[in-house]
């Protein structure tokens, strides 16, 4: 990998609902005429062989590192310049999204990850696709690919987005809203 390759990080199981061949099939569109594409996916799962030999077959810019705990996962993180998931609706929220973001990284998501409309504003802190559409999800990686400048400053904007998103900042609404409720009942 060179200083100019961009590597876009998928985190999670291989899996049908997170979507993995999507990532693999948009890949593919935007190495098309690109070398500074590459893709680092970190996970295990009952698609992990064939996701290979998807790869192997298409001679993709791909490397499987199989699972990470949690001591291990934020090299992954710190190798990247962007995480991309893009799974379905079974994706409730996506916590890799806030993982990603708390180290700087932008995001790319399926509309139908569910914390899509509250941390990644599109064109800001990320890019949100239509799920299921691999051509849309390469133009975003192309995007991406293509604009360095723009990539860190989305990921400046990511960081400063999950900030709001803390232990600290969840037990400071909770209190909120437990006084909210009981002076409503006074």
């Amino acid at each position: 990998m060179t200083k100019e390759d961009v590597c876009f990080l998928y985190v999670g199981k291989l899996i049908p609902k997170k979507r993995i061949f999507d990532l693999l099939r948009a890949l593919e569109e935007a190495c098309l005429g690109r070398e500074n594409i590459r893709a680092l996916v970190v996970g295990a799962g009952e698609l992990m062989e064939y996701a290979q030999q998807f790869a192997s077959e298409r001679r993709l810019p791909v490397t499987f590192t199989g699972f990470l705990n949690q001591t291990e996962i934020l090299k992954a993180y710190t190798a990247a310049d962007c995480l991309v998931l893009p799974s379905d609706f079974g994706e409730t929220w996506g916590l890799v999204v806030n993982e990603a973001m708390a180290c700087g990284l932008p995001a790319i998501v399926s509309e139908r990850v569910g914390c899509g409309p509250d941390l990644v504003d599109d064109g800001v802190t990320g890019y949100i696709f239509p799920f299921g559409h691999v051509e849309g999800l390469a133009q975003k990686l192309i995007a991406m690919a293509e604009d360095s400048e723009n990539r860190i400053h989305m990921g400046e904007n990511a960081l400063r987005r999950i900030q709001d998103y803390s232990v600290e900042k969840a037990v400071e609404g909770t209190l909120q809203a437990a006084t909210y409720v009981t002076d409503k009942d006074s």
